[in-house]
């Protein structure tokens, strides 16, 4: 026998008018400015570990995401940005222990 449906509750589009409005939306003038030759405006896309943010987080368009990603991709390869952010630590400031040290 199947199992009867539950109703997981959901947040209602229905008072937003069916769309969640979009976080960011680069202008003309800022999209210009997704260019490797520019890592401070790279930088606000990128997490505090170095990573690219996903498009959900940073409101572009598919296209702009790609082409943020391309130029981050290329800085980092130029040496503009680093591959890896801040170095997590431990509660008492010292350097975490890697799995392969406690072996």
């Amino acid at each position: 026998m199947a199992r009867p449906r539950t109703t997981a509750k959901r947040k209602s589009t229905r008072l937003t008018g069916g769309k969640r409005p979009k976080r960011r939306q680069l202008k003309p003038e800022d999209e210009a400015r997704i260019i490797y030759r520019d890592p401070e405006f790279l930088g606000q896309f990128l997490s505090p570990r170095g990573k690219i943010r996903a498009r959900r987080q940073t409101g572009l368009s598919r296209r702009q995401q790609a082409r943020l990603a391309r130029e981050v991709k290329r800085a980092r390869e130029v040496a503009l940005l680093p591959y890896v952010g801040e170095e997590r630590r431990g509660e008492d400031d010292r350097p975490r222990r890697r799995r392969d040290d406690d072996r």
